[in-house]
């Protein structure tokens, strides 16, 4: 039966044999000229001697596979077998090729058969080689140190050198590995050169070998293993040089035996061409003729040997491997089945699929040094829990998508330890309604010295409602949302009456708007520049700007008096906007989401705020929304903010409903009123944030912030008898009761 090879297998065997063949045409005279001094110059012992030699040196090529099967299995356990065909299949293209693209080689079949990252693979194969040269180099300096040169080709200074530049070398690998800021930052400017894809491919790429590498070191047995290992491989190494020495020179001094015994290594290791036999000959007897004294046929004969040990044998198993795969295939239960959601974010260096398009926003955090994607890095290498999307917060906290590697899927949401009484708010909320099925169920919480986090149940079947309203009918979507409403008045709400309340309306407006939009001027320069004047364009409609609006607002006796009056409850949501809606497609129900009950002004009016804060100004597509936003000057000075305008013809549907149908059933004339206000505040009071998570963002918050408030005060504007008949239609008087 004939053998059947994949393409890949086909074209590696056709490069590695036309490259072999060539190299043996190119090199033929220098073959023969070793194979007749082989011939010549051994006995039956010394075959037998050099035989032994060579077997010794597998041994060593044997204990390297090994060796780097350390880090490797740290991703994805292999066979020993197959990482030493590889290993040969590698030592063959080093020499026949230059610049020992054989490592390259090398490391790709590794990943490629084992599915895992090939630059963490490549690393794991570079750092081997920068720790031989470092040995190599140290192992020279002894020999100076303890017999005196001359000994050619290997003066201190170059041994020092090359050790220098090891060490250097490894010493960045290392600080990138400990995530040294300097360097992460680098790495975020460099890869932010590149377009949107290859972007994150390089960062993933580049954060896999950190975390990859941080796992490795955490095993001290397995660094214990692999320190082990690499002194054994070097070990017979030195023997088979040792016994090839002893074959061709029976009686040296120990000098002469230790310093001939080096020669190969010291040829070899530095070299960053190929092995062709010619030049490899001739750096064996400058180094042994110029270290020694010895010279003659003799010296030229250690040469043959030398290069016999070290090419034949191996190269002949690099053959053999090329058609012949020996190595047990690797056991993986994932093999030829679709992977679970869960289970192909669970090895971040296996590359069964490709997931770096569901860790953008982590990426981008990670690589800028933000506190909570650094603290999910550590998580994840601690194998504490194992990241599988992470979202974009609109507050301090971050949201992410995860799997404790037993399958279960849960939320995650975490805060740094001074925002902890804002996520425990959260907990205990959810905690005391677990009986709600409309509510999502809250799981666990866990306190840590950097942070304080809170499991949520995760529902795949669910949809959020933002995509619900979009692919159903308008009544349909409608329906979601009044569902919604009576959900929160028939088990949330306790309203007190409708009353005045001045002094926390004073003091929610100037701590949780006012003083956060002049901190966010202060660490963003367009929005100081934007604030400047007593009138803004935005979007090609000129309005009065924000400290103008708000004297106005402060001026009109009604408008004011509106903001203080409202209905009372002792629990809100406090962060309705339909992007914390979902719907469980199962049970056709929704899910509310992300409480946030830590206002001052706790009634339904904050809630209602929220969900227009959606549908009035698409809340979900200026977040989804990536276009520039460019601030300029109209003719006359005035600053001009022009942004894309994204919200969907549905949202403006789904509006028009909530502000006819059911608002005017649920909130007084004056909380209605009140509505485009506190929308206009929340968008303000998000500024702080914006300038940290996504400064591109804040003019477009800044813009529909003023647009809300000049909409609110328009209100009191209206003839008298349309005010009845404003944005939200028809009202109650104040003072009835609303509760349905």
């Amino acid at each position: 039966m004939a053998l059947r090879y994949s393409r890949g297998r086909l074209a590696l065997i056709v490069v590695a044999l036309l490259s072999l063949a060539g190299f043996v045409v190119l090199t033929w005279g220098s073959l023969t000229d070793l194979a007749d001094r082989l011939v010549s110059g051994l006995s039956g012992g010394g075959w037998a001697l050099l035989g032994l030699a060579a077997a010794v040196q597998l041994g060593g090529h044997v204990l390297r596979a090994a060796r780097t099967k350390v880090p490797i299995d740290n991703v994805r356990r292999g066979s020993l077998a197959g990482q030493f065909r590889h290993l040969s299949i590698g030592y063959l293209f080093n020499l026949v090729w230059p610049l020992r693209v054989g490592e390259v080689v090398r490391s790709y079949l590794v990943a490629k058969t084992l599915r895992i990252s090939w630059l963490y693979t490549l690393m794991a194969v570079v750092l081997e080689r920068l720790i031989d040269v470092v040995l190599v180099s140290v192992a020279f300096l002894l020999v100076i140190a303890l017999f005196g040169g001359p000994i050619a080709g290997i003066v201190p200074f170059a041994a020092v050198a090359a050790l220098v530049v090891s060490l250097v070398l490894i010493g960045s690998f290392a600080a990138l590995v400990r995530e040294n800021a300097t360097l992460m930052r680098l790495a975020w400017r460099m890869t932010a050169w590149l377009n949107t894809d290859l972007e994150n491919r390089a960062r993933f790429k580049l954060w896999s070998v950190i975390f990859g590498f941080q796992r490795f070191l955490r095993q001290r047995r397995q660094l214990a293993r692999y320190g082990v290992l690499t002194l054994a491989s070097w070990a017979c190494y030195v023997a088979a040089a040792a016994v090839t020495v002893a074959v061709v020179f029976p009686a040296l001094s120990s000098r002469d035996a230790v310093i001939t015994t080096a020669a190969p290594a010291g040829v070899v290791s530095p070299s960053i061409g190929n092995g062709a036999p010619g030049s490899y000959a001739d750096g064996i007897r400058d180094f042994v003729t110029g270290s020694t004294g010895l010279s003659g046929s003799e010296v030229l004969l250690f040469a043959a040997a030398s290069w016999a040990v070290v090419n034949v044998p191996v190269i002949v198993v690099a053959v053999v491997s090329l058609f012949v795969n020996w190595a047990r295939r690797t056991s993986d239960p994932l093999a030829g089945a679709e992977l679970a959601p869960a289970d192909r974010y669970v090895n971040k260096l296996g590359r069964d699929q490709d997931i770096s398009g569901s860790m953008t926003h982590f990426l981008d955090a990670y690589f800028q040094r933000q506190h909570l994607s650094t603290v999910m890095h550590r998580l994840e290498v601690k194998g504490n829990v194992s990241l599988v999307r992470f979202f974009k917060g609109g507050s301090n906290a971050v949201t992410l998508l995860a799997t404790n590697g037993s399958g279960e899927l849960f939320v995650k949401k975490m805060v740094p330890t001074e925002y902890a009484h804002r996520l425990k708010n959260q907990h205990d909320w959810l905690a005391e309604r677990a009986d709600h099925d409309q509510l999502v169920t809250v799981l666990r919480e866990e306190h840590a010295e950097d942070h304080y986090s809170i499991d949520l149940e995760y529902r795949p079947s669910s949809v959020p409602l933002h995509e619900y309203v979009h692919e159903n009918p308008l009544a349909e979507g409608a329906a979601k949302l009044a569902e919604v409403w009576d959900y929160m008045y028939s088990r949330v709400y306790r309203l007190g009456g409708l009353e005045a309340r001045p002094e926390l309306r004073d003091d929610y407006v100037t701590e949780r708007f006012v003083l956060r939009v002049r901190a966010a001027a202060e660490s963003h320069p367009a929005l100081a520049e934007a604030l400047k004047g007593d009138r803004i364009v935005v979007n090609g409609t000129e309005l009065d700007n924000f400290d103008r609006i708000l004297a106005r607002i402060q001026a009109n006796p009604a408008a004011w008096e509106d903001l203080a009056t409202f209905r009372a409850s002792s629990h809100i949501h406090g962060d309705l906007t339909v992007d914390n809606i979902l719907v469980d497609l199962p049970t056709d129900r929704v899910l509310v989401i992300d409480p946030s009950d830590d206002n001052q002004i706790r009634g339904p009016v904050i809630d209602f705020a929220r969900h227009m804060q959606s549908l009035l100004y698409g809340y979900e597509f200026l977040n989804d929304d990536e276009d520039p936003v460019v601030l300029g000057a109209a003719a006359d000075g005035t600053p001009e903010i022009t942004y894309r305008d994204a919200r969907s013809a549905r949202y403006a549907e789904l509006a028009d409903f909530v502000s006819t149908e059911v608002m005017p059933r649920r909130l007084s004339q004056a909380e209605q009123r009140a509505v485009l206000f506190h929308v206009g505040l929340f968008y303000g009071r998000m500024l702080t944030h914006r300038v940290a998570i996504n400064p591109g963002t804040v003019l477009k918050y800044y813009g529909v912030c003023i647009q809300a408030l000049n909409r609110f005060l328009e209100q009191y504007e209206l003839p008298v008898a349309a005010q009845d008949d404003d944005v939200f239609g028809d009202a109650p008087r104040d003072g009835e009761v609303l509760a349905r």
